[in-house]
């Protein structure tokens, strides 16, 4: 089954900011790209391009180009020095490519070793969206982080057992809004699980457990034992199951609110002080054989602290920008 993404990031890119991408193609793939844009394609199918990461695996070469004002630049396509593959990436094994924005151009490795740089051709703040897509299988991490001046989130070693890991380079605040564009598969009696975890201690603060299973959504947080608290399961079950859904969380001051496919779901009061501002983005753990696909992640900066109407960015007719 294929998939892809598109998603707006939470913090244009900056000097010192890295972009972690796994994910792997499916068997036999021809291709597949990575475009770092000024928009998503399905909002502007002409927007500028900073950088066209393109792996044709039937010519082993990886391409890169830009697209500036509508036009196309030179295509890349020299590595690093006589060592490095011109095609390290295997047609139906996972990848990781590793993006990080220096001075002057973008230094890419794949598999964790060095492969090119980039030079920009464009201002590297214009950058705003991310989008993997053709030929890919399974998509399990985009993580934006920083590495200068200090690393936030902290770099860490891939976890290949996650279904999916979404860090960001910011601290979040009042009227932070996310987005998640998703459909669950395989087992119609599994579960999925999203963590927000506290970025010194690693404990959930909030813990989303979607059981198709038991049509309940459970929500917790651990305290500082790293034991749960008490279970809320109020709300319904607005989840089908092989069907597209998006789920919006809103945050507050006080407490995060949900709506899925435009519609309000529950609100789930913050246990900690400030729980808020020490959050790094969020893990999706599946069980007993779901598998969930997330192909789009907006983070919205709403700049309304209590996120009024947020309920609309839920719906499918809604495009985030």
């Amino acid at each position: 089954m294929l998939t892809e993404f598109a998603g707006n990031l939470s913090h244009p890119l900056e000097f010192g900011h890295v972009l972690e991408i796994v994910a792997k193609t499916i068997d036999g793939a021809a291709r597949f790209h990575i475009d770092l844009s000024t928009a998503k394609s399905s909002v502007d199918p002409d927007a500028d391009i900073g950088l066209h990461f393109s792996c044709y695996f039937r010519n082993d070469t990886i391409v890169r180009n830009a697209r500036v004002n509508g036009v196309w630049g030179e295509e890349e396509s020299a590595v690093m020095d006589t060592v490095t593959l011109p095609n390290p990436i295997v047609s139906g094994e996972f990848f990781m490519v590793y993006i990080l924005a220096c001075e002057d151009s973008f230094h890419i490795s794949i598999n964790s070793r060095d492969f090119c740089t980039f030079r920009y051709r464009m201002p590297l703040s214009a950058i705003r969206a991310l989008e993997i897509r053709d030929q890919i299988q399974v998509i399990r991490q985009v993580d934006h982080r920083t590495v200068f001046p200090n690393p936030w989130p902290a770099i860490h070693a891939s976890d290949y057992f996650k279904a999916f890991s979404n860090d960001q380079p910011i601290l979040f605040s009042p009227g932070h809004v996310i987005v998640l564009t998703a459909r669950c598969s395989a087992n119609k009696r599994g579960q999925f699980i999203i963590k927000f975890m506290d970025s010194d201690t690693k404990r959930e603060e909030l813990h989303f457990s979607i059981r198709f299973d038991e049509q309940l959504v459970v929500r917790n947080s651990m305290g500082k034992n790293f034991e749960f608290g008490a279970e809320e399961r109020h709300g319904g079950f607005p989840f089908k199951f092989n069907e597209q859904f998006k789920l919006a969380l809103a945050f507050t001051e006080r407490e995060v609110l949900t709506a899925v496919d435009g519609f309000n779901f529950f609100s789930y009061a913050w246990r900690t002080p400030n729980a808020m501002l020490n959050l790094v983005g969020f893990k999706v753990t599946c069980i007993k054989g779901l598998v969930l696909q997330i192909t789009g992640v907006d983070h919205l900066q709403t700049g309304d602290p209590t996120c009024t109407a947020f309920e609309k960015y839920s719906r499918h007719d809604y495009e985030c920008v």
